[in-house]
């Protein structure tokens, strides 16, 4: 991954400190789509580079991120627009929908609960799977989406039942 990532960027004549190839590399988790967008964002923030440069995470990824957290604070009709027009957004700008599958989903579960996340993983198989096979992957994209906020709500929900039904009396 070093090699090419090395390459390419002499190919666009950059140069590119070992160090900096390291960290890159790590912080895309081996992903080579996200290494060569990692080390465009660094261009843009600064060249030439320096071996102790800050490796930012893509606009795209920190998007998705700052999306996840949309839908865990409100689940509502409202937000899963607000949502929708969001995931819009990433696709138009050329994000391939597995890429924005697979970090919301990984997202949403480092957000939610325990015993809500493997309902979630399941969900997301379920969607993706179907994503594979469709055509249109906002569908897919959405349906998931309002599917996580209605098992998050119903979760929210029972939770907040269960401490109603708490007798605090019993000392």
């Amino acid at each position: 991954m070093k090699t090419v990532l090395s390459l390419t960027c002499r190919k666009e004549g950059l140069n590119l400190p070992a160090e900096l190839a390291d960290r890159i590399i790590s912080q895309s988790e081996r992903n080579m789509r996200r290494a060569l967008l990692m080390c465009e964002t660094c261009k843009v923030q600064q060249y030439p580079f320096t071996p102790d440069q800050n490796v930012d995470d893509p606009d795209w990824l920190t998007f998705v991120k700052q999306t996840a957290v949309k839908i865990i604070e409100e689940q509502s009709p409202k937000r899963l627009l607000d949502i929708r027009s969001r995931l819009y957004e990433l696709l138009a700008h050329c994000i391939p929908p597995e890429m924005i599958f697979r970090t919301l989903a990984d997202e949403l579960v480092r957000n939610c609960d325990g015993s809500l996340q493997k309902k979630v993983i399941q969900a997301a198989a379920n969607y993706e799977h179907k994503l594979q096979l469709g055509s249109r992957p906002i569908y897919y994209l959405e349906a998931f989406v309002a599917r996580f906020m209605a098992m998050y709500k119903g979760f929210l929900q029972d939770a907040i039942m269960d401490f109603d039904d708490f007798d605090f009396d019993d000392s």
